[in-house]
Formats: C-alpha cells, sequence, structure tokens
C-alpha cells in the first residue's frame, strides 16, 4: 500500500507535523504493515491550487493508493473532486474546530478529525449547568473558528448569560488581559470565564489570570487546545488556583489497553512521549491497517472503502471511534476533565454517545455566510 501525506507547517506548534506523521509510522511499524510512505508539505493549508497540484502528484505520479491530507474542508474541496473522479480515498484529518463544509459528505472522503466542535459544544451545556452568568475569553486568532460558537451558543441557549467579550491580541509580545481585568473587578458576581486559546496563548492567559488578586475565586471552562497537556513541558510551569474544567477528545491517563500499547510503543519509536498529534497519527494508522486489510475487497476504491467501515469499531487511544455513515466523519467518546494546580488534567466524566451530540452539532450550525480564518487551526 502506498500513502501520499501531505502535511502542514504550524508556528503554535512547530511538531505538529512531526508528531503526526511519526504517530502514523509508529502504528504501521508495530503491525508491520507493508506500507510506503510519501510525504509534502503544504505549508498552511491555506493554497487550495498548491495543495490541489501536490495531490495530483501523489495521486497521479506516484501512485498512491490513500492520500492522507491534514487541512480543513475548505481547501480541500478542489482535492475532493479529484478523488471522485479516481475512486481514490482522501483521509482527512484535522482538529474539528470547523463547521462541516458546503460540499460534505462526500463520496471520496473520510474525515478522522479530533471532534473540537463536540466537545466544545459539550463544555458549553456543561458550564451552564454550573454558572448563570460568564465572560468569554479568547484570542483574535482562536475566535476566528466555528468552535467558539459551539462553546458559547450552547451555554447561552441552555441559561447561561455572556456579561462580556475579551479578545485578546495574537502576538504575544502585545498580550495583555487588562480590559478583562477591569471587567472582572468592576463585576464581581461573574466568576466563571468560557476560554478559548492555544499554545503560548493560552500559557500565558493563565499565567497572566493567576496573578490576580480574585484568582481563587474563578472558574474557567475551556477549549481543549487550553486543556492541553503539554502546555506547562513547553512553555513553562504554571500553579493555577481556580479550576479549569472541559471535554476533550483524549488523556495520555486514560486506561484503556489501546492508550496503553500506544503510550509503551509510540515512545519505543521515537524516543519520545506520546502527545495529542502523535496519538491522532497512531489512529490514523489503525483506519489505514484496516484499509490494508481488506484491499482484495476493495481494491482501494474509495467508494467501497467507505462502504466496508460502516459497521466497524476501531479500538482507538481515545476509546471506540466509529465512521458516521451520514457525514463520514469518524467520531469518538468526550473526555470530561478538571485540571490540578499544576495543570494536570484528572477525568471526572465522559460522554460516550458524541454521535448524538455530532447530529446536534450538523443540524444547529448556522446557515449562510460567515466569516473566519481559513487557515486550519493552530496551523498559522
Amino acid at each position: 500500500m502506498k500513502i501520499g501525506a501531505l502535511l502542514p507547517k504550524s508556528t503554535f506548534y512547530p511538531l505538529l507535523h512531526h508528531n503526526l506523521l511519526k504517530g502514523v509510522q509508529a502504528y504501521l511499524h508495530y503491525r508491520q504493515i507493508n506500507a510506503e510512505i510519501v510525504t509534502a508539505n503544504i505549508g498552511y493549508g491555506v493554497d487550495a491550487d498548491l495543495m490541489l497540484q501536490q495531490a495530483e502528484t501523489m495521486l497521479l505520479e506516484n501512485g498512491a493508493d490513500v492520500l492522507l491530507l491534514y487541512a480543513d474542508q475548505a481547501a480541500v474541496e478542489k482535492i475532493a473532486q479529484l478523488a471522485r473522479s479516481l475512486n481514490k480515498l482522501v483521509l482527512l484529518m484535522h482538529s474539528g474546530a470547523k463547521y462541516m463544509h458546503a460540499w460534505e459528505p462526500h463520496p471520496a472522503v473520510l474525515s478522522n478529525t479530533l471532534n473540537h466542535t463536540i466537545h466544545c459544544r459539550l463544555t458549553g451545556l456543561y458550564a451552564a449547568g454550573n454558572a448563570a452568568d460568564a465572560a468569554v475569553c479568547t484570542s483574535f486568532y482562536d475566535a476566528g473558528y466555528a468552535h467558539t460558537h459551539a462553546l458559547v451558543q450552547p451555554y447561552s441557549d441552555s441559561g447561561g448569560s455572556v456579561q462580556y467579550n475579551f479578545v485578546s491580541q495574537y502576538i504575544l509580545k502585545d498580550f495583555n488581559i487588562a480590559p478583562l481585568t477591569d471587567f472582572l473587578h468592576a463585576n464581581p458576581q461573574v466568576q466563571t470565564l468560557l476560554a478559548l486559546f492555544n499554545g503560548d496563548l493560552a500559557h500565558y492567559f493563565l499565567q497572566q489570570l493567576q496573578q490576580l488578586t480574585l484568582a481563587p475565586q474563578l472558574q474557567i471552562f475551556a477549549s481543549p487546545m487550553l486543556l492541553d497537556e503539554t502546555l506547562t513541558s513547553v512553555h513553562g510551569e504554571l500553579t493555577v488556583p481556580f479550576p479549569i474544567r472541559g471535554y476533550v477528545p483524549w488523556v495520555s491517563s486514560l486506561p484503556h489497553k489501546a492508550n496503553q500499547l500506544l503510550k509503551v510503543q509510540f515512545e519505543q519509536y521515537s524516543g519520545r512521549a506520546v502527545s495529542l498529534d502523535s496519538m491522532h497519527g497512531w489512529e490514523t494508522g489503525i483506519i489505514l491497517e484496516h484499509i490494508f486489510n481488506t484491499a482484495a475487497g476493495h481494491q482501494f476504491q474509495a467508494k467501497k472503502i467507505l462502504a466496508a467501515l460502516a459497521d466497524i469499531t476501531i479500538d482507538s487511544p481515545r476509546g471506540p471511534l466509529r465512521m458516521d455513515i451520514a457525514t463520514h466523519h469518524m467520531i469518538a467518546p468526550s473526555w470530561l476533565v478538571e485540571t490540578s494546580e499544576n495543570l494536570e488534567p484528572v477525568i471526572i466524566g465522559e460522554n460516550v454517545d458524541t454521535l448524538q451530540v455530532w447530529q446536534d452539532v450538523v443540524r444547529e450550525q448556522p446557515a449562510g455566510i460567515a466569516s473566519g480564518w481559513i487557515n486550519t487551526y493552530l496551523c498559522a
């Protein structure tokens, strides 16, 4: 099996594409799958014509059986049309921070995302049951994705009241939470924050917040990347005197055998501890193995591959992974965590019926034209 992999760059997470690829390679190596991976760089995933050119090279010149692609839906439409004409499968990966695109579902595309809109929706609903009033806090960058709406709208629809919106700068040297601080001091009844940040912005937001005199009274309901386990190891230690809660796709402490296997095998293969990105790559490797093992029946024809996946449950490190046949999106459980003061996530709940949540997301997403960044989330 030959796999063509189009991988992105990321300023926020410079190891993103390395970890994704290493996760795929680690799984295929562990299972001794006879697969060749040919890679190409697609920058930040915003140049649809460049991506199409790379896809043509992979599928038509290199003879890839499956095209692995880390990009958001809008930039993939031309590639999807090409794949349909060739009846080749595009295995699409991204964080799932945007809503479905108008061209989805597609007969040649399978989306294995991290389901961020699902997790944010669940977090918004959870926050509404715990706090009547809240301030929304996000960065100029993070605010440009649908996960913001997926967090805030369910909170409001379920009785929560947004009292203030704070949008920070997206360049670290300009970052300042003074307007938020002023609001919180002037409105002591608001002690809840709905927060969406990632990477160094997330770390600096928490660093500034922990220094406030009113910090111990606060509670935060967060998007998945604000709860990323690597924040402190990459950007420095934190001691936060307030709880941070939210639903996430994966936690390294999950007791599943599949997760324990991932941690052992990935570290042996790469010499590094597993991360969310490498887990995503490893999980995608499991899907690729299924495609490889059933090749006699589908001959790498996209429609037959998708039909064969309709009734399959994959044992993923994040829990049972299944394809929603209505949208061709892979759906996994969601884990509710609360952080310790050192930002270590502790699992306090779960939602295993996320297909219903995903169906709500699809049904209730806003119709019509919406503004937002064209970059794949985290690829900027």
